[in-house]
């Protein structure tokens, strides 16, 4: 049965997938290119890797995000177009049927994961790293599917709990978060935020992942 759901999740998400696996392949070959721009020399390639990924790091850091949103409104779309017909029609409890969505979709995220890995060693493969730096290829790729998988964990608890209200249940979170950050900094408490903001993105925080530079060649 979750051969059957993964299937048909794959098939609904193909071109969502296949744009992310374009923007993932081309991200580490791109950022070589943004980088190499201001350097001349093979010597300086690598440096330029590292520049180049000054920016591009942030743009693997969104597409991470996206991807775990898109595949979860993507799919829950197509799901209430249809009233959930193809769920109910399944006999099997709504519990399990949503813990196999959550699986097939998750497992989904290993397609862009996968290319990013594979244009990593592409764009490895351009330059000449010297001894004194050392490339994260699959550092980067496995990161990448971690911010992911939060993402996509997150917007499909959301989705799933506050279903066709999950639009305006995210949008008062933020609200309501930037209501508190703003009374907060009014009142001095600007601390309390330093506090609360590396208790979050900081390890072990929950957006820790996001945190820090993304990068594929470092000391």
């Amino acid at each position: 049965m979750f051969t059957q759901i993964l299937w048909t999740q794959l098939k609904w998400t193909r071109i969502p997938l296949a744009v992310l696996a374009v923007v993932t392949f081309a991200a580490p070959a791109l950022a070589w290119r943004l980088g190499a721009a201001g350097y001349q020399g093979a010597a300086s390639e690598p440096m330029a890797i590292m520049v180049g990924f000054s920016a591009i790091g942030t743009v693997l850091m969104v597409t991470a995000c996206l991807a775990g949103f898109v595949l979860v409104a993507h799919v829950w779309n197509l799901d209430a177009a249809a009233k959930h017909v193809y769920a109910l029609s399944l006999p099997l409890p709504w519990s399990r049927f949503v813990a196999m969505r959550f699986g097939a979709g998750a497992l989904s995220l290993l397609i862009p994961t996968l290319a990013l890995w594979l244009g990593s060693l592409f764009a490895l493969m351009m330059v000449q790293v010297p001894p004194t730096l050392h490339t994260y290829a699959g550092t980067l790729a496995l990161r990448f599917l971690l911010g992911a998988l939060l993402a996509y964990a997150l917007s499909f608890l959301l989705q799933y709990v506050a279903g066709r209200r999950a639009s305006a249940v995210l949008l008062v979170l933020l609200l309501s978060g930037v209501v508190v950050t703003f009374v907060l900094s009014v009142l001095g408490y600007t601390r309390l935020l330093d506090t609360i903001g590396h208790a979050i993105v900081e390890w072990p925080g929950p957006l820790a992942v996001f945190a820090r530079d993304w990068k594929l060649v470092d000391v």
